[in-house]
């Protein structure tokens, strides 16, 4: 009995120094990562990545998707209401709450798990609790559970889709693992009081944003409509895409290009033909651009 105790208690302890072992482990990883400041025209960030890929993204926010850090700068103001869909680990979210100020409100939707808990925790490094609202859900055309499919799984990654497993190349992939996820169209949650109608939505989904312009129909033609719209378009539905914004009283004014795209064109490829984020006002506030 005495011999079987001790090799209880031996195991006890190994089990103990491996925990102990992977603790340190950990801590010598996330030193090693460190924390991050990204700095933002007299604003600055505090961000701690968790993985490789995420301090990639955060590194390269400002050449990857310059157009969009200039129009969130140039747009928001005291006050106003930011719905961030796709809001990934966060940055535009933090962004944007900079600007907007205690009076305004910061909406961030991100059906990813593992972007989702960088999203809030990167809220919380940055004070922001009172002004950037996570939502743990994806946006989509009506209300109901679907499958959610992850493409990959670690934090700052991008292309897990709802419904189906396509990419936004229309390419059918493989899910590493597909969940059950909550979906809400936007029009039922401002109705019911949830949120704010807000004053400038940043859509992202990487392929299903004419669900989620769906999902929005009765605020696009509300009387507290979105002064400002940016989405993602591709080629495949950016006809439809135009028609039904322009069916809302919406036009188109510019287009803003990652880096990614812009060395597309460079190559040679029609500008029309790779994806791009467009960006919509309405009809009575701007000049129609061709």
């Amino acid at each position: 009995m005495a011999e079987l105790g001790y090799t209880k208690l031996k195991g006890t302890r190994w089990r103990m120094a491996k925990r102990q072992l992977a603790k340190l482990r950990y801590r010598m990883a996330r030193r090693l990562m460190g924390h991050y400041q990204l700095k933002d025209n007299g604003h600055a960030y505090h961000l701690a990545p968790t993985s490789f890929r995420e301090f990639w993204r955060i590194s390269g926010v400002y050449l990857k998707e310059a157009g969009t850090v200039e129009l969130i700068r140039r747009e928001l103001r005291e006050g106003d209401v930011f719905c961030d869909i796709g809001a990934n680990i966060g940055l535009y979210s933090l962004m944007a709450a900079a600007r907007t100020g205690k009076t305004g409100q910061v909406y961030a939707f991100e059906p990813s798990a593992a972007n989702f808990a960088s999203l809030v925790e990167n809220i919380r490094l940055n004070d922001y609790c009172d002004r950037v609202t996570p939502f743990s859900l994806a946006l989509t055309d009506s209300s109901g559970i679907f499958p959610f499919h992850y493409i990959r799984l670690e934090a700052g990654t991008s292309g897990s889709q709802l419904h189906e497993a396509v990419d936004d190349h229309e390419t059918r992939f493989q899910p590493l693992v597909t969940e059950m996820k909550y979906g809400a169209d936007l029009d039922a949650l401002v109705e019911s009081g949830v949120m704010r109608a807000p004053d400038f939505v940043k859509l992202d989904v990487d392929g299903n944003e004419a669900r989620v312009l769906r999902g929005m129909q009765r605020l696009l033609n509300g009387p507290r409509r979105p002064r400002v719209l940016s989405v993602e378009v591709n080629a495949r539905e950016k006809q439809a895409l135009f028609g039904y914004m322009e069916a809302q009283g919406y036009v188109f004014s510019e287009r803003n290009d990652t880096m990614g795209v812009l060395r597309q064109i460079n190559a040679g490829a029609d500008p029309e033909m790779v994806a791009y984020n467009a960006i919509f006002r309405p009809a009575e506030s701007t000049t129609r651009v061709c």
